[in-house]
């Protein structure tokens, strides 16, 4: 394999595909990127087994050939290049790469490509085309709720539903639960699909989208994997095997208490109070004492003090709910609406956080967090 490269443009692919590259597997092909010269690209990819990048760079290719290179040598060498361009040229009988750009030069080992894995391709006629704005936005959403206890497979997932031309996804850690629907389809998909994508690699396609100037995402579902085509670059990853729990069943139907506040007073608000409340284990609770007209959101951090601001709000009668103040917090910064809307029943049972009405009148609002309060030990 020999081919010239333009140094920047190669290096910004290199990088996003090294995304993909493993950093515990002890396979050492898993490591690296495999190059692939041939007609006017150089092709790139890489995996981990569980997620794969692939992508391609414009060369002029002298001669075909594959190789793996150890991503990390191979990312900090070209990144250091000075701009214009560079050679890459693969001596299999060495086992080496051959890197020069002007009067430098450098040899990398490399692996053979032979055993590198097979890594899907991409079935246009079976994929669907969504905003790709959109899918940022949903993903934000609801990225807030996954697990981070892999333990529990499922709950690092994101629970997706495609019906028609509408989207659906759900996260919970089992504290608080985000439901966010959204029209995001720009090609109808026929019929419906369910699947728990792992979250981290849904946040990883929106890192992809937004680095690129594409509008659009091209979706192929199978049965246990998701592509996702971004422009040139094909993002893949497994599916999460399981069952998903039934959140529909924890949204309750009415509620005793709907009350409004100002979304930009009170994460500022929650902002100062939870400096009270550092980050201990357990947490130090922020209250929510509503009277007629007004709420005050206190913090009791026997350590440290006391914080209390009071803000304006729809409240008709006294009512008090705690939760934990970085679940409470990421909730109200997750609605973009003026107003937040508070709905609630018993002070231990779930609340529900939902954009205000300036969303879309009378109508279900398309984005809903449930959380589940907590008991204040400073009240007893």
């Amino acid at each position: 394999m020999r081919a010239v490269c333009n140094t920047e443009t190669f290096s910004k692919k290199l990088a996003l595909v090294s995304r993909g590259v493993s950093s515990r597997s002890t396979i050492q092909l898993l490591g690296g990127i495999l190059l692939e010269a041939s007609g006017e690209v150089v092709r790139l990819a890489a995996t981990d087994m569980e997620i794969s990048v692939q992508t391609s760079s414009p060369a002029e290719v002298e001669e075909e050939g594959r190789v793996v290179i150890p991503a990390r040598i191979f990312n900090d060498i070209v990144r250091s290049l000075p701009g214009g361009r560079f050679s890459l040229e693969h001596d299999s009988s060495a086992g080496t790469v051959r890197l020069a750009a002007g009067e430098n030069e450098y040899r990398i080992r490399a692996y053979a490509a032979d055993d590198f894995p097979q890594l899907p391709g991409f079935e246009a006629e079976s994929a669907f085309k969504m905003s790709g704005e959109l899918l940022v936005e949903t993903v934000e959403k609801v990225a807030r709720s996954y697990s981070r206890d892999e333990t529990r497979p499922v709950l690092t997932g994101i629970l997706i539903s495609f019906e028609d031309s509408r989207v659906r996804m759900v996260t919970t850690d089992s504290y608080r639960l985000s439901i966010k629907e959204t029209e995001l389809a720009t090609t109808a998909f026929e019929g419906s699909r369910e699947a728990i994508i792992p979250a981290r690699a849904m946040q990883e396609v929106s890192r992809i989208f937004s680095g690129s100037e594409e509008e659009e995402v091209e979706v192929a579902l199978g049965q246990n994997q998701a592509l996702f085509r971004v422009g040139d670059v094909l993002f893949g990853t497994r599916l999460i095997d399981g069952n998903f729990p039934e959140y529909r069943r924890l949204l309750p139907t009415t509620f005793e208490r709907e009350i409004s506040v100002s979304r930009e007073d009170l994460i500022s608000t929650l902002r100062r109070v939870n400096l009270f409340a550092q980050r201990q284990t357990p947490p130090v609770p922020v209250s929510l004492s509503f009277s007629e007209g007004s709420v005050e959101v206190i913090v009791r951090n026997g350590e440290i003090g006391e914080a209390h601001e009071r803000l304006e709000a729809t409240s008709e009668d006294d009512f008090l709910i705690s939760f934990n103040p970085g679940y409470l917090l990421d909730g109200v910064s997750a609605i973009d609406t003026e107003k937040v809307v508070f709905r609630f029943n018993e002070a231990l049972k779930p609340g529900l956080i939902v954009p205000g009405a300036d969303n879309g009148g009378s109508e279900e609002p398309d984005f809903l967090y449930l959380i589940m309060p907590m008991r204040d030990p400073s009240r007893g």
